[in-house]
């Protein structure tokens, strides 16, 4: 027989590990709710994009970017070119040459010591940026016309930021596990769009956002974690939500949809998954208690299922606490992939369900005491400073500065 005492503590975590599918479940109905009435007259908007060594895709970006349907005159594209060594620097300077003023590229040979590159490629970005409305996406990411208009409608008065949903578009050869992928992929977004349904905001995902750029001044943007390699979506959508005076919404409207390239190998998609871990622990605290208690929660299973090979009440124990997370996560992953038009990605629950609790659990161990690879630089969770010690995160000193420049939309410094 198992102990008693253990069984207790199970049953409560499976009980409360259900109750939150169910709660998210809620969050999710509650997206679909009535927008706000779209802002009048326009915002000027700036896309903002930090991107290196992306001569292979940056061209259909922005070519999605030149085609938007919002009114060109209130647009400014600003592409960061973070130390490429291809081709990068030259497509943008097509892309200028033959558009002026619409796209307005930033050149940068070295990174302020202490601070994530891509965090400090987008503060770059910031210190041309006119508009009222910053949107990011990345350099491999495409889009329909009707993007930025979309985006742009979710935000109410109260509305201090909009987060639309990211996933894998086609490649003409799909890769081992490519469904597999595709769909742990979208449950990332599946879960951070019911939780700010819930108004209860954990992460989101950079390349496919936007925020009012007077809130991003007064949640100090990327000031309190620059030391961190990854997170300049997710400690900012946090940030904003600890102001509470501003309504973080998340678009279901298909237009606000992105596509992006999946990781094209096991090696790749192991580092991205490493990547995204690494800065869990780091977020403040409520997000990360919810999160260690995830964490702890699926840890227990594969424990108890192992442990079975010397008892068996424990592996029965177990499965059925794996059985109550195959059935609630199933309902909430049903209802997001038809909420974002993406029924056919159910079909490889069974096998995502597989790699999904040994996945977590080992990307979360090995980017938060491991290293992992990001654009061609080994890293860990923090950056180094200058002094060889961690990086403490804050930015400071005029190299850093994002304050907004006094001239219109499309000025160039």
């Amino acid at each position: 027989m198992v102990f008693p005492p253990l069984l207790v503590f199970l049953g409560t975590a499976n009980t409360i590990y259900a109750y939150l599918n169910l709660k998210l479940l809620k969050g999710l109905a509650n997206l679909s709710k009535p927008r706000p009435a779209p802002p009048t007259p326009l915002p000027t908007v700036t896309v903002l994009i930090a991107a290196r060594n992306e001569e292979d895709r940056i061209r259909s970006c922005l070519e999605c970017l030149r085609l938007q349907d919002y009114d060109m005159g209130k647009l400014q594209v600003i592409v960061v070119d973070d130390r490429s060594t291809d081709g990068t620097a030259s497509i943008l300077k097509e892309y200028a040459d033959r558009w002026p003023g619409r796209f307005d590229p930033v050149s940068l040979t070295a990174t302020a010591p202490g601070f994530s590159p891509k965090k400090y490629a987008l503060s770059q970005g910031l210190l041309k940026a006119t508009g009222e409305i910053i949107v990011t996406t990345d350099a491999d990411c495409i889009m329909s016309p009707a993007w930025i208009s979309t985006l742009v409608s979710e935000f109410g008065e109260d509305t201090g930021l909009v987060l639309g949903m990211t996933s894998y578009y086609s490649m003409p050869k799909e890769t081992f596990g490519a469904g597999i992928q595709a769909l742990d992929f979208l449950s990332h977004g599946v879960v951070a769009a019911a939780l700010i349904g819930l108004r209860f905001p954990v992460h989101g995902n950079a390349n496919n956002i936007a925020y009012r750029r007077k809130v991003y001044d007064q949640s100090a943007g990327f000031a309190s974690h620059g030391g961190i390699v990854s997170g300049d979506d997710d400690f900012l959508i946090q940030s904003i939500h600890k102001l509470g005076r501003w309504r973080i919404r998340y678009s279901v409207q298909p237009e606000s949809q992105v596509q992006t390239e999946p990781p094209l190998s096991i090696r790749q998609f192991w580092e991205q998954r490493k990547r995204w871990a690494s800065k869990t622990s780091l977020y403040q605290s409520k997000q990360t208690a919810f999160l260690a208690g995830i964490f702890a929660y699926y840890s227990l299973i594969p424990v108890c299922i192992l442990a079975g090979i010397f008892h068996r009440g424990l592996l029965a124990v177990g499965l059925a606490s794996w059985g109550v997370k195959l059935v609630s996560d199933w309902l909430v992953m049903r209802k997001g992939t038809r909420l974002f038009a993406k029924p056919g990605l159910m079909r490889h629950y069974a096998g995502t369900s597989l790699v999904h609790i040994p996945l977590i659990i080992a990307a979360v161990l090995a980017g938060s005491f491991g290293e992992f690879t990001w654009k061609g630089t080994i890293h860990r969770r923090r950056v180094k400073s200058a002094e060889g010690s961690d990086g403490g995160g804050k930015m400071q000193g005029r190299d850093i500065e994002t304050s907004r420049p006094k001239s219109g939309v499309g000025s160039r410094e």
